[in-house]
């Protein structure tokens, strides 16, 4: 078979982590946008096609892997990447983008809750309540947006890791009007002369 690299899962991340690099430079995600990270999409293919040729020729092979990644990856990808581009617009939905105010008043809550718990009869296991969020106030803004951004790698790495079982059946799959590669019917010929 063909080199790892050229499989629908290696090509499926190629082409993910092209279009990541260009997805946060657009502003509202509508149709053009769409269309565009179309067209980035065949830039990478393209990319990879002309390795594809160095090594192989078997355009039914390339069509099939093609048609899997306009058919299966971007759709998937282009629904993932619309929800968390409009969660990034939004600023994770942190209260107030995480600014500084925002990030003290975390810091004054837990402030006031340390007097509060060190002024009343409350259970022990409460105690540190109140100082986790002292010393974690400031950073729970960053945290948040940690958070989304860690499960969107993890929504894009099961994304082609689900396109390895897109490509067995490629493999298993060949449809009956696909041509035979001409290296194969030639030397198919030869061996029956």
């Amino acid at each position: 078979m063909y080199p790892e690299r050229f499989r629908l899962p290696q090509v499926s991340e190629h082409v993910v982590a092209w279009l990541e690099r260009r997805r946060p430079g657009f502003g509202t995600w509508d149709a053009e946008v769409e269309a565009r990270l179309t067209a980035e999409t065949r830039l990478a293919l393209a990319d990879v096609s002309r390795l594809f040729s160095e090594v192989a020729v078997d355009p039914g092979y390339w069509e099939r892997l093609e048609r899997g990644v306009f058919t299966v990856v971007l759709p998937r990808y282009f629904q993932l990447a619309r929800e968390h581009h409009a969660l990034q617009r939004r600023k994770y939905d942190v209260w107030r983008g995480g600014d500084l105010l925002s990030r003290a008043a975390y810091t004054g809550a837990g402030l006031v809750t340390a007097v509060l718990v060190a002024l009343t009869r409350v259970p022990d296991w409460l105690e540190p309540l109140p100082f986790a969020f002292i010393l974690f106030g400031p950073f729970l803004p960053d945290m948040q947006e940690s958070f989304f951004e860690r499960r969107y790698r993890r929504q894009l790495a099961t994304l082609v890791q689900d396109m390895g079982v897109e490509q067995r059946q490629l493999e298993a799959y060949r449809p009956l009007d696909d041509s035979v590669p001409r290296a194969l019917s030639d030397s198919s010929s030869k061996e029956k002369s």
